[in-house]
């Protein structure tokens, strides 16, 4: 019995990383849905999956199986590690290529993230459980991204040389910056892959006190960039 659950967890896990592998891939043309809501869409078949492997580990410990030899038992599974290493492999080139052509915030964590993953990757001694959870923590980090806005300290090139400046990050819509002095302000520019500078010099500092929650949320009005390609 207990065999028999793990190798239809072994295969759930399969067509879950398939379906996430390939919604990366064709999210930027499907209609109607962006990369973001895919991404939360096919995550809920992971949750489901941890649901009802979180289940299954507590089925077998009634049953006085230590959490030791369940977890030997998945990593003895030949199958498992043939339909899930290549998979892994695959997602993780697809993040990559995600994370590099995405907004430029976080990126130095989030490519370390992306840089840690691979080694683990190629690490013969990493268990594929290890793999799988860590690549998924990043998916759910990025979809993140898509739902939330913030505020923080990062650094930009103005006039040639890096700046320590404010920076405000909508969702994936869009990503602002402002210097110290409240004298210039920027846009990332996803046409160009650039940042530009904008007048909206009050608008963008009342926008970062919210996302910092110093002040109430107000209606305000910020410049968006046009999307790549138009």
């Amino acid at each position: 019995m207990k065999k028999t659950l793990l190798n239809w967890t072994s295969r759930a896990v399969a067509v879950v990383a398939i379906g996430l592998v390939s919604t990366i891939v064709s999210a930027q043309s499907a209609s109607g849905q962006s990369v973001d809501q895919v991404f939360a869409r096919e995550l809920k078949l992971v949750e489901g999956l941890k649901v009802y492997n979180d289940q299954l580990n507590a089925q077998l410990r009634a049953q006085g199986v230590a959490r030791a030899e369940i977890l030997k038992s998945i990593e003895d599974s030949k199958g498992l590690e043939e339909q899930v290493a290549p998979l892994l492999s695959t997602m993780l080139s697809a993040l990559d290529k995600f994370v590099q052509a995405d907004l430029p915030f976080h990126q130095e964590d989030r490519m370390d993230s992306i840089g840690r993953l691979k080694a683990l990757m190629s690490n013969p001694e990493a268990r594929t459980s290890d793999r799988f959870r860590n690549i998924m923590d990043i998916y759910t980090s990025e979809i993140e991204y898509g739902n939330t806005f913030e505020a923080y300290r990062g650094s930009i090139p103005v006039d040639g040389e890096d700046t320590v400046l404010d920076i405000l990050r909508i969702g994936r819509l869009s990503l602002y910056a402002q210097t110290d002095d409240r004298k210039r302000s920027f846009m990332w520019d996803k046409a160009s892959g650039q940042w530009v500078d904008i007048d909206s010099h009050r608008d963008i500092r009342t926008a970062i006190k919210v996302a910092s929650k110093t002040v109430a949320p107000e209606l305000l009005s910020l410049p968006v960039s046009a999307p790549e390609g138009t």
